[in-house]
């Protein structure tokens, strides 16, 4: 048993997670989240601010639950990485039934192979397995003479990823490990037990919307597009020139809705003034703008080839997806069932925390590890003669 921790840098809001691990189960220790700052599609912009919110997120979970934090699982997106495919092979000279370490030093040899130069390798989130060039959904256990494993290989420059250390080694947390948010999605959701296959994820974010689509419990396809709802803050801003963004935000997280049809009119008050205008005229600019987002995610996931296939439907989370009514838009466009991203893989004693979209992704990394598989070493005849 062991603690992890983990940390999501996110536009709008930084949260930290701590859990405690027993094999492959985690139990939600505490969560923290405050208002993020020097932080733009998920990359530092001002060292600065973003230093003082990862040092107050340390702090206050050394003073209200009196662990110092000195290790953290991080989660890397958007301008901070790019990402390739990959696709590797071994041959067996019979044979043999597969086992987790052939995928360890499948993925090793991956890293071994894309790793190089200036880039440094964040993460590798397999997604196609074939096993004697027949596609297979899990390999453990099957016997055969060739794996091919196909990867969503992620990778950013060493010199960030340097800096990023050093800073956090400034804050006193000496060992960061790195993760893609496709990686932290897919073990936030996917449990052994899992009957989700077959769905399509959108984090609705402030400055970005990530696109990915599952296949098999696997990440078949992930996309990023770089408008994301904060872009409606501005909608609203010009739409009744209120010539404040801060005061539009108010406006659309109390007022806002994703659907015109189940808005009742009525006059509201942007914050502030003595100028009202109308709830429906409100929602219109708020539902064209998102009608825009969501169909550019849609675009995404028709791209992918899964789009008819998505027999489990369309998951939400991010900040967006609180708006009212938007499963009910995104329904509409779509066609396809949808519902919100609960985290399966973590318990907690409040039901609430596993619901948050704010708290997915840092929940969803306290889950991930790299673990050194080690295959038994084989004596040979002499030393099998003596065993019992």
């Amino acid at each position: 048993m062991g603690f992890v921790a983990s940390l999501d840098m996110g536009s709008g809001k930084m949260v930290m997670a701590l859990g405690e691990k027993s094999g492959s189960d985690c139990r939600l220790v505490g969560v923290i989240s405050i208002a993020s700052q020097g932080v733009k599609r998920g990359k530092i912009v001002d060292k600065l601010r973003a230093k003082a919110c990862i040092q107050r997120l340390l702090d206050r979970f050394k003073s209200e639950y009196e662990v110092h934090i000195d290790a953290l699982n991080v989660a890397l997106s958007g301008a901070w990485v790019k990402q390739i495919e990959d696709r590797e092979n071994i041959k067996f000279s019979r044979p043999k039934s597969i086992d987790q370490g052939d995928l360890q030093e499948m993925e090793k040899k991956c890293r071994s192979v894309v790793g190089a130069g200036d880039e440094e390798v964040v993460d590798v989130v397999p997604f196609a397995y074939y096993v004697d060039k027949e596609s297979e959904v899990n390999p453990v256990g099957v016997t055969a003479k060739r794996l091919d494993v196909h990867y969503h290989v992620y990778v950013a420059r060493s010199s960030e990823l340097r800096d990023l250390r050093d800073m956090f080694a400034n804050l006193g947390v000496d060992k960061i490990d790195f993760y893609s948010m496709a990686g932290a999605a897919q073990k936030a959701l996917i449990t052994a037990g899992s009957d989700m296959f077959n769905f399509a994820l959108l984090d609705l974010g402030a400055d970005s919307i990530k696109v990915q689509v599952f296949q098999d419990g696997l990440v078949y396809f992930d996309e990023e597009l770089p408008l994301g709802c904060s872009t409606i803050d501005g909608d609203i801003n010009t739409a009744f020139s209120i010539n404040d963004m801060e005061k539009a935000r108010k406006l659309k997280e109390e007022f806002g809705m994703a659907l015109r049809a189940s808005c009742k009119n009525r006059k509201i008050m942007i914050p502030d003034t003595k100028y009202c205008i109308d709830s429906h005229d409100l929602v219109h600019v708020e539902q064209s703008r998102l009608e825009e987002l969501l169909e550019g995610a849609i675009f995404q996931m028709q791209e992918s080839g899964c789009y008819e296939d998505l027999d489990d439907g369309i998951l939400l989370t991010g900040g967006g997806c609180q708006v009212a009514g938007i499963e009910v838009l995104l329904s509409k466009l779509s066609g396809h069932s949808v519902g919100f991203a609960k985290v399966a893989s973590v318990k907690a004693d409040r039901e609430a925390s596993l619901k948050s979209p704010a708290y997915f992704t840092a929940l969803g990394l306290l889950q991930c590890e790299r673990r050194e598989v080690r295959k038994p070493k084989s004596g040979g005849w002499f030393s099998n003669f003596f065993k019992e």
